[in-house]
């Protein structure tokens, strides 16, 4: 959906509930008041709304709505591609098949109780969650996804899908990013993400985009 009131289109999207048909009001030319009672009548309890506009933002807090999660999206142009970051021990490779298995304790421990989007602390679930975001048909992965091993363990990986999901966005997109807490080797993530880029360059694209939440730590490195 999108909305123009003499400046920026509002884009809005929405993930509705399994058991929710999804309708799509026009909100062109709506404010954003207007706009808000759309969607209220419109959208189904329980989904959510993926949205970038403030206003309308705190128009649906106002109705009602919650808050899940307040993401910051980043977009990096692919050239020049920063100098790689030297880290001993530490090798870079493609993704292979087996490693939504092998990696499911590095996503564990990089998402515990203490982070802000936490994992569930099962190596299936886990695993399975590697696999589908590997695997997704909607979101092909690119070549650009990067596992970090170090004394030849898998400790993390950054999956880079070409994925239109997020509003407003087409292209390549780190779906996850995520390294084992131990062992304590500074750069790892900074390592996976530029190799990642320089792929993407090889490979012809123009820019990588990635959504993070406000309060996470890993914020620094993206930015």
């Amino acid at each position: 959906m999108s909305r123009s009131v003499g400046g920026p289109p509002l884009h809005v999207e929405v993930w509705p509930t399994s058991g929710g048909e999804l309708v799509f009001p026009h909100l062109d030319g709506l404010a954003p008041d207007a706009a808000a009672d759309v969607l209220v009548s419109h959208v189904a309890p329980g989904s959510a709304l993926v949205i970038g506009d403030p206003v309308l933002r705190e128009l649906l807090l106002a109705r009602g709505g919650v808050e899940a999660r307040h993401v910051l999206t980043m977009k990096q142009d692919v050239t020049p591609v920063p100098a790689p970051s030297q880290v001993p021990g530490l090798v870079l490779r493609e993704w292979r098949e087996g490693d939504p298995e092998l990696l499911a304790p590095a996503l564990i421990g990089a998402y515990d109780s203490e982070h802000p989007d936490p994992q569930a602390p099962d190596l299936g679930l886990a695993s399975a969650s590697l696999q589908g975001m590997a695997e997704d048909p909607d979101n092909p992965r690119l070549r650009a996804t990067t596992v970090a091993e170090l004394e030849g363990r898998p400790v993390g990986a950054a999956l880079v899908l070409r994925s239109e999901h997020v509003t407003g966005w087409k292209g390549p997109w780190v779906m996850n990013v995520f390294r084992a807490p131990e062992p304590v080797v500074p750069g790892v993530g900074r390592a996976m993400l530029v190799r990642a880029l320089e792929l993407l360059h090889e490979d012809g694209e123009s820019h990588l985009g990635l959504a993070v939440t406000a309060t996470n730590p890993a914020r620094r490195v993206y930015e």
